[in-house]
């Protein structure tokens, strides 16, 4: 596969993305991709801002908009042969699937947890969507992780040592990982962050600890990308 644009407004992801996948066109505000400035694609595939979504949250509703719904427009637009939406478990996922069916896709949900391949506790849903498929090939093709065990998992001998990462660095929260050392309790670096969340080594280096908190706590794992991505591929070749 091969990435041909992207839709991002935050600086710092930017310049990230910018030293990474310098060849890649940003498009921006995702409230304005659509048919005048986005080439068509075989898959569109993203993680709409989850904090609308997230049951991490402690301290009342969240003000970050839900884009969910300019996520389907994208789609509605270009009608992709390919859809992946990932995000955090939440029962606004079945309103996603939805609104892919009513568009003509055959979906299917897919729930992974990151620890089958990193030392982290990371369940996200992933909805997989086919256009003009059916929802049954499409539970058929992804039939042994239906149920969250995720028996194709790249490494079934990884082992969880801290829950899932989140995008804040300093907050203290029972869900959030310490290390203990002689001197006291601290909190992970950005170093650690990133090796488990799944990226080389050095991979967000030059930013700061807060950004790079934010880089990966709200980041796919890789592996689970590259998963989705090759089945992908495969199932070209049955449907």
């Amino acid at each position: 596969m091969r990435c041909l644009w992207r839709s991002e407004i935050d600086p710092q992801c930017n310049a990230l993305m910018e030293r990474q996948r310098p060849n890649v066109p940003n498009l921006g505000d995702v409230r304005n991709v659509g048919r005048h400035n986005a080439a068509a694609v075989d898959v569109i595939c993203g993680g709409d801002p989850c904090p609308k979504h997230s049951g991490a949250r402690s301290n009342g509703q969240s003000r970050t908009a839900d884009l969910s719904g300019y996520f389907l427009a994208v789609v509605g637009r270009l009608r992709p042969r390919w859809v992946v939406r990932e995000n955090v478990l939440a029962p606004t996922v079945e309103y996603f699937d939805a609104a892919l069916v009513a568009l003509g896709y055959g979906t299917t949900i897919v729930r992974l947890d990151a620890s089958k391949i990193t030392g982290q506790h990371r369940i996200r849903d992933f909805v997989i969507g086919c256009y003009q498929a059916s929802r049954a090939e499409l539970r058929q093709l992804f039939s042994d992780c239906q149920d969250g065990t995720w028996d194709d998992a790249p490494c079934l001998t990884t082992q969880q040592i801290t829950p899932c990462l989140t995008t804040h660095r300093t907050r203290y929260d029972s869900c959030d990982c310490y290390i203990l050392e002689p001197r006291g309790f601290r909190i992970l670096d950005g170093d650690e962050r990133e090796r488990l969340a799944g990226f080389p080594a050095g991979w967000t280096a030059g930013f700061s600890e807060t950004a790079r908190a934010r880089f990966c706590g709200n980041a796919v794992v890789p592996e689970e990308a590259e998963w989705l991505g090759r089945r992908i591929v495969e199932a070209e070749v049955l449907l």
